[in-house]
């Protein structure tokens, strides 16, 4: 039996059905997506207005980041679900429903809108990045210990690779540049999972932005190399460098953009999609071995792709692209056998 979602049913019989009208149960539930967190999604067709209700659990996923996070982000004008009800020491919430379609489906289903849409998506994003809310930093700390998500559980668990001396040199090399270029960044409000399945995009009114509780604050470019660089969908590479000069000039008042070319501007987006897609390789590795959802080995070829072409274009990481191609991209899944 699902205990959590038998409590979740008399939680929102109590909020949401009349007194004297039949309660909901568990069966009245259909998920509404599978996050890959401990978070789990329902609606309920027996009621009259549509709802999603989150099921938290606060031993896992606590909910006090999530709603402060939130509020922030509503008060700013950022399109965020609406909290209706909520019970935090149950870990349960009702939320306002953007509806199914994500981003992900508009750009793949309409390609002749993708870079108008895209650039919708940027005039959101430059907005977030200048919300006020008292956020954790993203620290040399966390962005290593991030990087390191690679290694055990990607190269090691997932690949069964011996790690020798000579990949720990060069290990230690890239992940020292990845974190002094994140760090020289201006740091802002950054969401971390910016990417075509956490904006929505209703049949009517504003995108709307989702899985926001996990926010930082920390280098400019991540949320854009997020969105640009996605794990689920790719992009042409000159609408990529178009879109990434554009954000480049919206904040050209920062003196610390100001010094910087296009050219530098670039290599810094780029050099943050390395250290994203180092962690998205071991995140999804570890999705698979340790919590069953091997779904996610699908999305590992397209951010190997991404890893090797921002190491093969720049000189100063040859040696570890020249390592990834002898033990990693003949067979990025370790399927040979």
């Amino acid at each position: 039996m699902d205990t959590r979602l038998r409590k979740l049913s008399h939680w929102a019989s109590a909020q949401f059905v009349p007194v004297g009208q039949t309660t909901l149960s568990a069966a009245d539930f259909v998920s509404v997506s599978d996050d890959a967190s401990f978070r789990r999604y329902f609606r309920c067709p027996k009621l009259d207005q549509s709802i999603v209700f989150m099921d938290a659990p606060p031993d896992k996923e606590p909910l006090q980041d999530f709603l402060a996070i939130g509020n922030a982000l509503f008060v700013a004008g950022v399109p965020t679900p609406e909290f209706i009800a909520v019970d935090i020491e149950a870990g349960f919430l009702a939320l306002s429903d953007f509806g199914d379609r994500q981003l992900l489906g508009l750009v793949q289903d309409e390609p002749e809108a993708v870079m108008s849409t895209l650039s919708e998506v940027i005039g959101l994003l430059q907005n977030i990045a200048r919300v006020d809310c008292v956020l954790p930093d993203y620290s040399e700390a966390m962005l290593r210990s991030e990087m390191d998500l690679f290694p055990t559980w990607y190269l090691t668990r997932l690949l069964g690779l011996t790690l020798t001396d000579e990949f720990w040199r060069l290990w230690q090399g890239l992940c020292d540049r990845l974190v002094a270029s994140a760090l020289a960044e201006p740091q802002v409000f950054v969401h971390r999972d910016f990417h075509s399945r956490n904006i929505m995009v209703p049949s009517k009114g504003a995108l709307g932005l989702l899985d926001f509780q996990d926010a930082v604050r920390g280098p400019l470019s991540y949320d854009l190399v997020s969105l640009l660089r996605d794990c689920y969908v790719e992009y042409e590479p000159a609408m990529q460098q178009a879109l990434v000069e554009g954000y480049r000039q919206i904040w050209l008042s920062d003196p610390r953009v100001q010094a910087m070319t296009p050219t530098a501007f670039y290599k810094s987006f780029e050099n943050m999609g390395l250290q994203r897609h180092l962690k998205c390789a071991g995140i999804f590795s570890r999705l698979c071995l340790r919590d069953g959802k091997s779904r996610y080995l699908n999305d590992i070829p397209m951010v190997l792709k991404y890893i090797a072409s921002v190491c093969k274009r720049q000189p100063e990481l040859g040696e570890f692209y020249r390592w990834l191609q002898v033990f990693v991209l003949s067979d990025p899944l370790g399927r040979s056998a």
